[in-house]
């Protein structure tokens, strides 16, 4: 019998890292001939803005077992009867996933909990892209009597501070899979505009303080401040591509997909590295700024532009040497060279 690999994912269909990375690792094990799906958690469900088009299947066993554990609160485990009627009225293209005894699940860290209840007799691997959710998912499993390492197979971790966590948690079964951001998608550009990007995301309080503060300030010389939200993934790197600089508002990530991406296409990055950005964001690739330091960050923007207005060489020499390290390091090749040869090893397993 084959072995099927099924891999939860959230139903979220904005711009998400951590969905596009869920989509290509099924992408690329499918045209290495095995059998893997998304598993979502509604038939209506399914990552839009995404090239690859993975098999797709459902199940609403997640979302129960989620809420039976009251994880989404109160109001929300008493309505859940009648959303999940509606769910179920509405329908979708998706096929219900119809368990097998070869199959097993890929779990998203932050989704352990429900997960362990949700499907008691499938063997088990957890992916790993966000080391401080995965703290706070375990934590919370171990306060219900649920111990993620007694029932899983083995862990993904996508960067190093991953593997930290994982030698924080005694984890033995632990296998590094560098990711990609595809930088190919974010082609370096030479000549600039005089345009400063942001994704607020995780901060869009401070994202809107910084900018509020820049703009009162008057020290930019010129320079255009525009968001980047809700966008296709084709229109950010169109306006990333004529970025002089991009500031990075990243908070605790595992690598921080946004300034990698801004890095490739040449901006000038400014700002945080949410500290696993720390293995490609350092003083030789941008402008790294004490996490949480708001009016730092300011002031570290205000003396790039200053810089740059005056003897651009030296911001120019670490822009084009970012825009190497990101496609050396995180290019799709690296990936699935590197997938393929975990997935060998757990396949034999």
């Amino acid at each position: 019998m084959v072995r099927r690999y099924l891999f939860l994912c959230p139903d979220t269909q904005t711009a998400s890292g951590g969905i596009a990375v869920i989509y290509d690792t099924v992408a690329a094990l499918c045209r290495a001939g095995y059998e893997a799906a998304i598993l979502h958690n509604s038939p209506a469900a399914g990552y839009l803005d995404h090239p690859d088009k993975p098999p797709l299947c459902y199940t609403y066993d997640y979302y129960i077992a989620r809420q039976k554990q009251g994880l989404d609160g109160r109001r929300a485990r008493l309505m859940s009867p009648f959303i999940l009627m509606g769910e179920k009225l509405r329908g979708g293209p998706l096929k219900p996933w119809r368990p097998g005894v070869e199959d097993i699940l890929v779990i998203p860290e932050f989704m352990i909990t429900a997960a362990m209840t949700a499907f008691p007799q499938s063997r088990l691997g957890v992916f790993v892209q966000n080391p401080f959710a995965f703290q706070e998912a375990h934590a919370e499993a171990m306060e219900r009597g649920l111990d993620i390492r007694e029932r899983t197979d083995w862990f993904l971790g996508v960067s190093q501070i991953c593997l930290d966590q994982f030698e924080l948690l005694n984890i033995q079964t632990g296998h590094h899979l560098p990711v990609s951001m595809k930088p190919e998608d974010f082609p370096f550009r030479e000549e600039k505009e005089r345009l400063i990007t942001y994704m607020p995301r995780k901060r869009s309080a401070e994202a809107r303080q910084i900018v509020d503060t820049l703009e009162r300030r008057g020290k930019l010389k010129g320079y255009r401040i525009q968001e980047l939200d809700n966008m296709p993934r084709l229109d950010v790197s169109d306006h990333l591509q004529r970025s002089q600089f991009f500031i990075s508002l990243l908070r605790m990530e595992s690598i921080g997909f946004p300034a990698a991406e801004a890095m490739a296409a040449g901006c000038i990055v400014v700002g945080y590295t949410g500290l696993g950005g720390r293995e490609y964001f350092t003083p030789e690739t941008g402008v790294p700024v004490t996490e949480d330091d708001t009016l730092g960050l300011v002031h570290a923007l205000e003396a790039a532009v200053a810089e740059y207005a005056a003897a651009p060489a030296r911001l120019d020499a670490i822009r084009r040497h970012a825009s190497a390290v990101v496609n050396a390091n995180y290019n799709s090749d690296t990936f699935e060279t590197a997938l393929l040869k975990i997935w060998r090893e757990l396949d034999a397993a």
